[in-house]
């Protein structure tokens, strides 16, 4: 039997054919490898990566470490970081693309929770493409940054004695944070003419996570007594005067204890006014107070005396707090105890320190 030979061109049909199917195989396998280098280098699957690394469970501390910065002024990132896990605790983080609007080599993406059906944003991250090539050429991404979105509510003022140095967690403020300078202490209402009270510079921080340490120094360094005088605001206390205070207590004392016991009709005019500035509005208003409505009593002394809170306003002019309790005995009633609480203003007149003002306490 004989067989056929196949026709050149059938041999040749089917030579090119499967050149062809050849090439094409190639083709595709090229094709598909390229495709999936492009894919392994999509933002997606880095997202992914950061996702799981960065806050499956959140690890605010690295986080807030990624920079290589602190990221607040005044705190810590371990106190930033203990923060967060606070807000954060028990609470389920998913993440989505926010990269709309962005340029094609930066992609965006927000992590949230979600409660009482509202979703809350805890931070962003973002990934930019690099140098880093591919095997078939294309450039991958990495992470460039993130962002923390927090509650940083916390406000507090200082009023600082002018000219002193504050801190707050350490960290000395400058002028950026005055609010105020030149306020003026109660003690200007009382200050004769050409002599100035005590002056403020007020301090104003924002955006603490938590309450801070507040510390304050004189020019020269000296630490000053800081006191929370009122929610989220910190007061120097004055400097008192302990060489004042050793020199003129005895006499203030002794000038308080002459006015109570005036003030109950014990002890003449002229008694007492040797202690307060002739001419003074202080002054005729004790010699011109009616003395009628005392309390009876048939004798009286004097308990707890105290002489403190000395404070030089100049080499002429100064203050300070006398309490005693002036104790009115009575027959067959009980004693009367009346607690006396004063502040003197004093200045030198020809050579002695006269009572020009006062306040009670």
């Amino acid at each position: 039997m004989q067989i056929k030979k196949l026709p050149l061109f059938y041999k040749v049909f089917f030579l090119c054919w499967g050149i062809a199917l050849t090439l094409l195989a190639i083709a595709l396998v090229i094709v598909r490898t390229y495709l999936a280098d492009y894919e392994s280098t999509q933002p997606k699957y880095v997202a992914d990566e950061v996702f799981e690394e960065y806050f499956c469970p959140a690890d605010f501390k690295a986080i807030l470490d990624f920079s290589g910065e602190k990221a607040s002024k005044f705190e810590s990132n371990e106190v930033l970081a203990s923060y967060l896990d606070g807000l954060t605790e028990g609470k389920e983080l998913s993440y989505y693309n926010v990269s709309s609007g962005l340029s094609l080599d930066t992609s965006k993406y927000t992590v949230k929770y979600t409660e009482d059906g509202k979703d809350i944003k805890v931070a962003s991250f973002t990934l930019e493409k690099t140098d880093e090539k591919s095997a078939k050429g294309f450039s991958k991404y990495a992470l460039s940054e993130f962002e923390l979105f927090y509650p940083a509510s916390k406000h507090v003022e200082i009023k600082a004695t002018k000219g002193s140095l504050v801190y707050v967690n350490g960290v000395l403020l400058d002028e950026s944070y005055i609010s105020e300078d030149n306020v003026k202490h109660e003690s200007f209402d009382h200050m004769p003419e050409g002599v100035e009270g005590v002056l403020y510079t007020l301090y104003s921080v924002k955006g603490l996570t938590n309450e801070p340490t507040v510390t304050v120094t004189a020019a020269d360094g000296t630490a000053l007594n800081v006191k929370n005088e009122a929610e989220d605001l910190y007061v120097t206390e004055l400097v008192y005067d302990e060489a004042l205070k050793a020199e003129q207590a005895e006499y203030v004392i002794k000038a308080a204890k002459a006015y109570a016991a005036y003030m109950q009709n014990d002890l003449a005019f002229n008694k007492v006014s040797p202690y307060f500035e002739k001419g003074t509005t202080l002054y005729e208003s004790i010699r011109t107070t009616l003395l009628w409505a005392v309390i009876d009593h048939d004798s009286y002394l004097f308990e707890g005396e105290e002489a403190s809170e000395f404070y030089r306003y100049d080499e002429n002019t100064f203050s300070c707090r006398v309490r005693l309790t002036h104790v009115l005995k009575r027959s067959r009633l009980q004693d009367y105890r009346d607690n006396v609480d004063l502040t003197f203003y004093l200045r030198k007149i020809d050579g002695k320190y006269l009572i020009y003002d006062r306040t009670n306490n």
